[in-house]
């Protein structure tokens, strides 16, 4: 069953490019562990300009590869510990597809 995760980001003014490399050294992440990865500019909505990543899993087992890989848990270890981010998360959502 796949897994999709999608990430809604506020980005931060003139931190667009710092944003962008992270979210490249992410994609990197979640390639290894057998996902797909893009990216997205919100042009209408509640979050204008907002970033929105959607990563998608063939099942589980891929996903929990992904959060355990070690340069992405070192990525996430400097944004939490930065004191000016990138970007704002706004919404982060999980679906799992469903067999109809």
């Amino acid at each position: 069953m796949a897994i999709t995760v999608a990430l809604m980001l506020k980005v931060r003014p003139g931190k667009q490019n710092e944003l962008f490399e992270t979210l490249r050294t992410v994609k990197k992440a979640v390639e290894r562990a057998g996902g797909t990865y893009s990216v997205r500019r919100e042009v209408a909505g509640p979050v204008p300009n907002g970033i929105i990543t959607v990563a998608q899993y063939p099942d589980w087992g891929q996903l929990g590869k992904f959060r355990s890989d070690p340069e992405l848990q070192k990525l996430m270890d400097r944004i939490r510990s930065s004191s000016d981010p990138a970007a704002e998360p706004v919404t982060a959502t999980i679906f799992e597809d469903v067999a109809i």
